[in-house]
This record gives C-alpha cells, sequence and structure tokens, in this order.
C-alpha cells in the first residue's frame, strides 16, 4: 500500500489521535518539553516530544534540521540565505534561522547548479 495515500503520522492531544501528512508541516519549532507542528492551513499542533524524537518520526519524510530549535520541511522552503546570519525563507514567508553546524546539511540535499 502507498502511504502518501493516507495520513501517516498519528499525533496523541490526550484525548485521542490526528492524523496527519508529514507534507502538511511547514516545520517544527521547539519549546523546552514541547514541540510546535507549524501547519500548511496556517494551524499549530503541539505535542508533548522533544524536538529530537519529532525529528527521529520525521526522519523518513523530506525533514532536515537546520538549528538546535527547529526542523524544516524541504517541501516547504523556497530560499536559502547565505551571509552572516544564515536563515531559511519559508513559502508561507517564515524566517528561520540556519545553525553554522547544519547548514552542510541542509545544502548537501540539494544538488547546485
Amino acid at each position: 500500500m502507498n502511504k502518501s495515500k493516507y495520513p501517516s503520522i498519528a499525533i496523541n492531544d490526550g484525548h485521542g489521535f490526528t492524523f496527519i501528512h508529514g507534507k502538511e508541516i511547514l516545520y517544527c519549532l521547539s519549546e523546552g518539553g514541547s514541540t510546535h507542528l507549524y501547519m500548511l492551513d496556517g494551524s499549530i499542533v503541539t505535542v508533548s516530544k522533544k524536538l529530537k524524537e519529532v525529528g527521529e518520526l520525521l526522519k523518513d519524510e523530506a525533514f532536515v534540521r537546520v538549528h538546535h530549535s527547529h526542523i524544516i520541511n524541504l517541501l516547504h522552503l523556497a530560499r536559502f540565505v547565505n551571509n552572516n546570519m544564515n536563515y531559511v525563507l519559508m513559502k508561507n514567508g517564515e524566517k528561520l534561522s540556519v545553525a553554522r553546524s547544519r547548514k552542510t546539511e541542509l545544502l548537501n540535499r540539494f544538488t547546485k547548479l
């Protein structure tokens, strides 16, 4: 069965499960012991898992950790700005920092011309 046809992520909200496709996640932002998932529809889903745990669950998708506090979905990446303040610009206009130590990992995901 093709996984892209059905939601591949089940998020426990304490009352049940919300099912989503990985492609619906724009980026993930860490805050303490929780992680906020910023969704394509503008909603924010909060899970009580650390960003590292969320990243391990999303490793088969188009996600890359670009900073100690966030993971981005490459499907929604618009631009990488390479200057003294390295950052990515997401398709929704959000600007997220890229750590120097994670810049190479991000750029290695692309063929560069």
